[in-house]
């Protein structure tokens, strides 16, 4: 759910962003889109899995929060990155 949120959110300001600047608002939401979905993706594949075997031998709350969710600050942070850098 969060990650959801999280996505249509970057969306949202790609698009805001791009009218604001007369450029194609659907193109830069989609794009926005695919810069969140794309890193949280490839995370939840490669690097969950290995986190979460992590916590299942230490378990902690914090370490368990993290691994369930640190896929929405790599999306974000990914998004982020490619807004500031690029456009």
């Amino acid at each position: 759910m969060i990650g959801t949120i999280s996505a249509l959110l970057i969306s949202y300001w790609y698009y805001k962003n791009a009218l604001k600047k007369g450029k194609n608002a659907i193109l830069h939401a989609a794009l926005g889109f695919g810069f969140y979905l794309v890193p949280a993706l490839l995370w939840t594949i490669f690097v969950t899995p290995h986190l979460r075997d992590a916590v299942s031998h230490s378990p902690g709350q914090i370490m368990s929060f993290f691994a369930n969710y640190a896929f929405v600050i790599v999306g974000i942070s990914c998004a982020v990155w490619v807004k500031y850098k690029h456009f």
